[in-house]
């Protein structure tokens, strides 16, 4: 790639360096990049990031109640990398059918953290969650996440989002950085050198912690709005819980429902506040409408 300033060709001597932002062009010298300034900074645009979400994957199963995977339930997304990641939740909240009754948190994860004491269901472990979930951890506990990025939106009043609260003490640390949803931008995160090779996942609604893994698999040109590539698997229930899917949805494939699983039938496709009317039956668990959602994400403001 030719220097955009003065056109001269990049050799094994002297490579040339990408606009940090844009990444779109290349210069020979700081001189050149700074020169060509006025004239670059009109087109000069971070491009998307193409996302992949995987909702309770195997990947992090040892962070999981359950593994959801028969069907696996992902999207992957073009993101805007000037987009906050409060409007990634909106989208994420879009493009996974969820019901934003519920809060969220993204969380670069500690790959320190021993997931396994979470198993632990001694008398000292269990005085140690409530000693964190009234007082919150102290700085020689150990830390599950690096970065959180919190939802700090004002309290609309909703019940789920109150009990939501209670679990948030337990999702706080003295060395876990905190950032605000609403203010911080993907790239602020994304293009960190210090989080571009840690995990991290988003997790919606603290008492189920359905957990959705991030993997950056791609860029794609800048845009100002969100867009759904490709995915997989029906949008999951609210409140069922993690394991509570695959129950459902084995309700649907019995031949024969017993009453408990027709009450839940019942309750998914008339009173859960994301159910579908049409249900789970022949193979609808497997259905996810990719050009409504995109639809609903056009329309979105970021």
């Amino acid at each position: 790639m030719a220097c955009a300033a003065c056109s001269k060709e990049a050799d094994d001597s002297q490579p040339h360096q990408l606009c940090a932002r844009c990444k779109q062009v290349s210069y020979c010298s700081k001189t050149c990049q700074a020169g060509h300034w006025d004239a670059h900074k009109g087109s000069c645009k971070r491009p998307n990031y193409i996302i992949k979400f995987d909702l309770c994957p195997e990947a992090i199963s040892d962070r999981l109640r359950a593994v959801i995977n028969d069907p696996v339930v992902s999207r992957t997304i073009s993101c805007p990398a000037t987009a906050t990641f409060h409007r990634l939740h909106e989208a994420l909240q879009v493009a996974f059918g969820w019901a934003s009754t519920h809060t969220y948190d993204f969380n670069v994860l500690d790959p320190r953290f021993d997931t396994t004491q979470d198993e632990d269901d001694s008398q000292e472990a269990l005085m140690r969650m409530i000693q964190q979930s009234m007082n919150g951890a102290s700085a020689s506990d150990p830390r599950e996440y690096l970065l959180r990025i919190k939802d700090d939106t004002p309290d609309t009043g909703m019940v789920p989002r109150h009990i939501d609260k209670m679990h948030d003490s337990r999702r706080q640390h003295p060395r876990t950085k905190e950032k605000s949803g609403p203010s911080t931008k993907l790239y602020q995160v994304l293009d960190a050198p210090e989080y571009r090779n840690e995990r991290m996942v988003y997790t919606y609604d603290f008492g189920d912690r359905w957990e959705h893994l991030l993997t950056v698999t791609g860029r794609a040109p800048a845009s100002t709005k969100f867009h759904c590539i490709d995915g997989s698997g029906h949008g999951v229930a609210e409140d069922v819980v993690q394991d509570g899917w695959h129950v459902l949805i084995d309700a649907y494939r019995a031949r024969r429902p017993d009453e408990e699983q027709h009450e839940k039938i019942h309750w998914y496709e008339t009173r859960c506040s994301n159910g579908d009317p049409k249900g789970l039956s022949n193979g609808r668990e497997h259905v996810w409408e990719k050009d409504a959602v995109n639809m609903r994400l056009s329309v979105m403001r970021t």
